[in-house]
């Protein structure tokens, strides 16, 4: 019997090694990739922000190097933040859903960082901003008031009115509106003492209005006006008593 032995070149044996050792992105690595989702919470137009916090049971995607669909994904603990881990080197995509401030209909966009991960590297990304936009009544705060009705005697005039009596104005419709809309937002009516509240209102400027007779004859309402201005979360404004007029 004869043997053959073949030497194996050291130069094929390096490369061939090295070949099957090279790992693509993904896991089996030491590295990790980490942050922290904030959300920060705004007015309908997003020009208040109303309050900021850690955004928790958020969803965080990954996608390794030019792969087109999504690697895996993580939720965000109770403190905002996720981690992805034991990945090897190379270039990742981490992304998450926010709100689009620029667009009219508050559209869901993605926001993508590339990563460029070294071996080992434990990145953190630190504090990643995610915005939302809630109604105007999505709050806590209050606003409230009391109406009284100043009745005149009929054949009284102007500018010779004489005061029949002044009762609580009940079934009146108060108006508010926020921010810079144009029509008004909400309408209430006034309960059988006169009281009214406009509820679970989020900070930011608020006119709230109501009509009364022009007892001077020129128009046939005149509009009362209260212009107020929410700054904490649970704040309760109390307009006082509001006086309107009727012949």
């Amino acid at each position: 019997m004869k043997l053959y032995l073949r030497l194996f070149s050291p130069i094929l044996f390096i490369v061939l090694f090295t070949f099957s050792c090279t790992k693509t992105e993904g896991y089996g690595g030491r590295a990790s990739i980490s942050g922290t989702i904030v959300e920060q919470v705004y007015n309908d137009d997003f020009s208040l922000l109303i309050d900021e916090k850690k955004a928790m049971d958020e969803d965080v995607f990954i996608i390794f190097d030019n792969h087109e669909t999504v690697n895996d994904k993580v939720v965000t603990n109770y403190e905002g933040k996720f981690a992805f881990e034991q990945l090897f080197p190379g270039n990742y995509k981490i992304y998450f859903y926010t709100q689009d401030p620029n667009s009219a209909y508050q559209n869901d966009i993605e926001l993508l960082i590339d990563v460029d991960l070294a071996k080992n590297e434990q990145l953190d990304l630190g504090e990643l901003i995610k915005k939302i936009s809630i109604e105007y009544d999505k709050g806590s705060a209050k606003i409230k008031g009391r109406v009284y009705l100043i009745n005149y005697y009929n054949s009284s005039n102007y500018p010779n009115l004489i005061v029949k009596d002044t009762s609580l104005a009940q079934d009146h419709d108060i108006y508010l509106t926020y921010g810079n809309h144009l029509y008004h937002d909400d309408k209430i009516e006034t309960s059988f003492d006169g009281t009214f509240a406009f509820q679970n209102l989020i900070k930011g400027n608020y006119r709230i209005f109501l009509y009364s007779e022009d007892v001077q004859g020129n128009t046939a309402d005149i509009v009362i006006t209260k212009e107020v201005q929410i700054t904490s979360e649970f704040e309760a404004i109390d307009l006082g008593d509001i006086y309107i007029e009727q012949l």
